[in-house]
Formats: C-alpha cells, structure tokens, sequence
C-alpha cells in the first residue's frame, strides 16, 4: 500500500474536521464553518469542493440573510451513505440502519436460538442484514461500513468472539473476518457494554459528558465505561464484566462458572429463578397464577407483571434487586467516580420497583463526596445503536468514508445540490 503523505494527512485531517462540523451544525454556511474549524478560507474552499465532487456532502440551498448575497449552505449527504448496526443478544438478533448524521433509516429484529450451532447464529447475523437492507431499499454500495455489538469475551482488535456465558457453542468465532468476507464492507466488533455506552454518548444521556458508566440490565449483566470521552476496554478488551462481581462466594453458581455473583442476584434469570422459588412455597401466588400449571413459565417478564399488578412478593424480589446492585453500582461510583451512571436494558424497564431501594443503597454506602446521579435510559436499543456509532466514529475520526469512496471506485458524478 502506498504511503499516505504529510501533505495528504494534513488534508484529509482538515476534510475531517469539516465532516464534524457540518454533522453538528449542518445545514451550514462556508462561513461559519471557517469560524468554527479555524482552517484558512482557501482550505475551506478546496475541501468542500472536493467532499462535494465526491458527493459526501451536498449543497441545499441558501438562507436569506436580510441583506446582501446569500450564502448556500452545506450539509451531510445522508441519501448515498449509511452505516449498518448489528446486535447479537441471548434470545433476539436486532440491526438497524443510520444515515451518516446518525438519523435511523430503519430497524429488525427477530429471535435467535442462544443454543444453536455457532454456523446457524453466524447465518441469521448475515440475514439480519440482508433483511434490513431489502426492508429499507439501501443499497449495499452505499454503506460504509457494519458494527456488531457482541456477548462475552471479544478480541475486539480482531474482531473474535472468544467465549459467551449465556451462548455455549458461540466460541472462536472470527466474526469480523467473515462479515468482511460476506459483505466486502469494513466490520467493527466490540463487546454489547462498550457498544451500549457509546450509543448513550452519541444519542443518549451520556452526550456531552466525558466521564459516565452504563449499567446494562438483561439476561446478565455489564458495565460500559467511559473515560474523557473514550470507551474503556482494559488492556485485552474485558474490561466491565461488572456481573460478575462477587457479592456472595457461597451464593449460587453462575453461567461464568464462579459463584455468588450480581448476576444470579440482579438479572433477567435471576428474577425468574427467584420468582420461580415464590411459586413453589405458595401456588396460591400471582406469580403462580401468571405462568399457569408449570413453574418453568416464569420468567423475568412474569414476575413484572406480578408486581405491576401488585403482588407483594414479586415488589420485594424487585427492592431485593436493586439493594444488591446497590452495593455492586457503590464500588463502581468509589472506584471511577463518574459524572452519571445510567441504567440500560430489558430490566431497567421495571425500575419503578427496583430504583428508589438501589438509590438508598447508593447514598448509604458510596463515598460521601462522589456524585450520585443515576439515570434510566431515555433512548431504546443503545447496543445496535452504539455498534453502528462505531462505524460513525471511523467516518468521523478516521476517514472511513473517503477509504470506502476510493476503494469502490466511486466516480465523481458533480454536485449534489437538494
């Protein structure tokens, strides 16, 4: 590969701080841009010229400005570049697809076998995309590149999928490799924690704020972790396993294999092991009710419902929960001191019966002088969200879209004015 010269990174570095400039501001005049960026008018002119012969942004009209000329304005062209955000969850596969102002273009999701062969879950990831690229009319050529946010233990750096708890036969797996094989677009691979705390930087509660946790609540549990501004991942990409943080050693077995972790005592299963054990002492009960002649039906989702409708039993499992993730939320608040942490997930959802006891928990046992704000989730789907922003970043950051441009040959077609 022919080395890229001062001259050419100095350009393509002032070509990605417009791109940032217009995503934030667009639509946007020359003219603010320069004042933003700082770059000289001759570099603002040539740039944008060139992003529009390549039609990564376009032209959309002018403003009037009361008086004299009026100035055209720029913006993003979200009609020819899109990105492709894949999750692989314990009992669903969700993708999802955002133009490159990160605005959604659509969205599927359908049900995966966690048991199933690794072959069978690596086809229905490869469907996912297809399907949503037919249900939505994008081309493929027009997307720049797909992230997937993934279970268990990741080499995110070769985009492996090592080992997943919750996945027995998920295990190897060199997902990057073979998405980059199927579709012939760049692929990003990260673990659902890290993906999940991205998303809420990028279009959640974490937006603008530099330093946050993101607890994520479903059939385990993560932490995703942001630094001045940047996803932590720890030294080999296992960094917030915060589920298995041991509460109890002599608590009950794990899917990790250890014992006594937050997991088995604040997840969707554990909800419904625990339900389950109500309902075997007292059949008469509304979680019993609920799932019928066998106790195998209750789920997390049961003993939800138990409590929505005012079941005494299911309200205290949920108080129970959340003192417990109130000591587990304490020791990360000591440990990082963030700004806010927010609660994500399929659980979260029922934090009216879990957060005012995690919140007492919280201000009983964190250190005093640490901030204490903890926020649910306005925003549904962080992960996909976040797999998707990872491919955003390369856009942003790297210059991925001028790396896909060259690579597909994309001729220069003239201005795109809208």
């Amino acid at each position: 590969m022919k080395p890229i010269s001062d001259h050419e990174t100095m350009k393509r570095n002032n070509q990605l701080a417009i791109l940032r400039a217009i995503r934030s501001l667009g639509p946007v005049s020359r003219v603010r841009l320069q004042k933003e960026t700082n770059l000289s008018w001759g570099t603002i002119t040539s740039s944008i010229k060139e992003l529009l012969d390549k039609r990564v942004v376009k032209e959309t009209g002018s403003v009037n400005t009361g008086v004299g000329r009026r100035p055209v304005e720029l913006d993003m062209n979200t009609a020819e570049h899109f990105v492709v955000g894949v999750r692989l969850g314990s009992s669903y596969i969700r993708s999802i697809i955002l133009d490159v102002k990160g605005n959604t273009a659509g969205e599927y999701k359908e049900f995966v076998d966690a048991g199933g062969s690794r072959e069978s879950i690596l086809q229905q990831l490869y469907q996912s995309v297809d399907s949503i690229l037919g249900s939505t009319g994008v081309d493929l050529d027009t997307v720049a590149g797909i992230g997937i946010a993934a279970p268990g233990a990741i080499d995110a750096r070769a985009g492996v999928c090592l080992y997943a708890p919750h996945h027995p036969n998920w295990k190897n797996v060199h997902l990057k490799e073979s998405f980059e094989q199927r579709f012939g677009k760049p692929c990003f691979v990260d673990h659902v924690n890290n993906c999940t705390a991205l998303g809420q930087m990028l279009f959640g509660q974490g937006k603008g704020i530099e330093n946050f946790l993101c607890v994520l609540l479903g059939t385990g549990i993560s932490a995703g972790i942001i630094i001045n501004g940047e996803v932590y991942r720890g030294v080999n990409c296992a960094a917030g396993e915060f589920g298995h943080m041991c509460i109890d050693p002599s608590g009950p077995d794990c899917a990790c294999g250890n014992r006594g972790c937050l997991e088995v005592y604040a997840s969707g299963p554990a909800l419904a092991r625990m339900g389950r054990e109500i309902a075997d002492r007292d059949p008469a009960s509304k979680i019993a009710a609920l799932a019928g002649s066998s106790a195998e039906e209750i789920l997390g989702e049961t003993v939800f419902q138990a409590a929505l409708e005012g079941d005494r039993g299911a309200v205290k499992l949920f108080e129970d929960m959340g003192f417990y993730l109130g000591i587990g939320i304490s020791n990360l608040i000591d440990l990082f001191n963030p700004e806010r942490v927010i609660l994500c997930g399929r659980v979260s959802e029922a934090h009216r019966f879990f957060l005012p006891s995690l919140q007492r928990t919280v201000e009983e046992r964190a250190w005093h002088i640490s901030k204490k704000e903890i926020k649910v989730s306005s925003i549904p789907n962080a992960p996909v969200l976040g797999a998707a922003g990872n491919v955003l970043q390369g856009i942003y950051n790297g210059g991925l879209l001028f790396d896909t441009i060259q690579k597909r040959g994309m001729p220069d077609r003239g201005k795109l004015a809208v």
